[in-house]
């Protein structure tokens, strides 16, 4: 699908920040969700990352630093 692409941006945020961002995200909403957390998205998230590389591929990268994030 890359290829028909125009633009491809990452946003890079550490992985773990994520993940606690998430986790609280669905605790405002009433959800527990962190073992799906910690059984499924965090470690699709490695493979994803391990096997398209998106850093490298990616034409803007921004980081969580760069909008401010804490």
């Amino acid at each position: 699908m890359a290829d028909v692409l125009d633009l491809t941006v990452w946003c890079d945020v550490p992985l773990l920040i994520a993940q606690e961002r998430g986790i609280a995200r669905d605790a405002q909403l009433g959800n527990d969700h962190r073992r799906l957390w910690h059984e499924v998205w965090t470690p699709n998230e490695i493979d994803f990352d391990a096997n398209f590389a998106p850093r490298e591929r990616a034409e803007v990268l921004m980081s969580s630093t760069d909008v401010g994030a804490k």
